[in-house]
């Protein structure tokens, strides 16, 4: 194998080479020399996928989706750690959506097998107008369908604190959010007028940081919901470390209560 050598390399691909170096370092430590426990909270929080990951071994859909779900996480820190902000939320919401793919392929396992074996050439077996390109169909009603989403919604009462509550709410505005990084909606560009090169910006950071928090949360709940019996049957040591720190005061006791433990 050649040893690289950054000598070695074409004119603008040096300075390519040398000018992200700068700016990435730069980044970095200033992001962690303001934010380190906030990363360091998130880290916590994506760490438990591999909890998921041990308990569902003997799943094949989780198997492949959750190291996914589990990279999209990690991936997003380190765009923001870049200060490339627009990219970190692209990552969240791809993790979001393999994790709802998750719940719906974990009782599809045929149409899981298709899913996989798509040449994206033949996608009649799910809807794919513009509005409801998604595997689980229109909207989000196959979720709300389910016995054990049903009951937490009612123990959550408000529209806001709903899963699926309102368009604005839940895991509905949280995509919908997401999705404006996607499609490069007005004040979610990465860019700015007077900088094309990244920086570091703390409220920008901050408004990622929140949404990264949002998107664990919602995922890990989507998780012990879709996999109660799983769940059920960790230590109590695991269970209170995803009720605890992937969850949250803000939800840990509906899913209590939903769970009967």
């Amino acid at each position: 194998m050649v040893a690289f050598k950054v000598k070695d390399l074409p004119v603008e691909t040096k300075k390519v080479h040398e000018s992200q170096n700068i700016w990435r370092r730069k980044n970095w430590e200033k992001t962690l020399s303001e934010n380190g426990n906030d990363i360091e909270k998130l880290i916590d929080k994506i760490r438990l996928f591999d909890t998921w990951k041990t308990k569902l071994l003997k799943i094949d859909v989780a198997k492949i989706l959750i190291p996914e779900i589990f990279m999209d996480a990690y991936v997003s820190i380190h765009f923001a750690g870049y200060a490339l902000y627009k990219y970190a939320h692209m990552s969240l919401r791809s993790e979001l959506e393999t994790a709802l793919r998750l719940v719906f392929f974990s009782t599809h396992s045929i149409e899981f097998k298709w899913w996989l074996n798509d040449d994206n050439n033949d996608k009649d077996w799910y809807s794919t107008t513009s509005d409801y390109p998604y595997v689980w169909g229109k909207r989000y009603s196959y979720f709300e369908h389910l016995e054990n989403i049903k009951s937490f919604e009612k123990k959550c009462g408000d529209d806001e604190k709903k899963l699926f509550g309102g368009k604005k709410y839940g895991i509905k505005g949280l995509y919908t959010e997401l999705s404006e990084y996607i499609h490069s909606g007005r004040g979610h560009f990465q860019t700015r007028p007077d900088r094309v090169s990244p920086k570091y910006d703390h409220d920008q950071f901050e408004i990622w940081c929140y949404i990264h928090e949002k998107v664990q949360m919602y995922i890990h709940i989507m998780l012990v919901l879709g996999f109660a019996e799983e769940f059920k049957k960790m230590s109590s040591t695991n269970r209170n470390k995803i009720l605890d720190i992937g969850i949250g005061d803000d939800y840990k006791e509906e899913i209590k209560e939903t769970l009967g433990i």
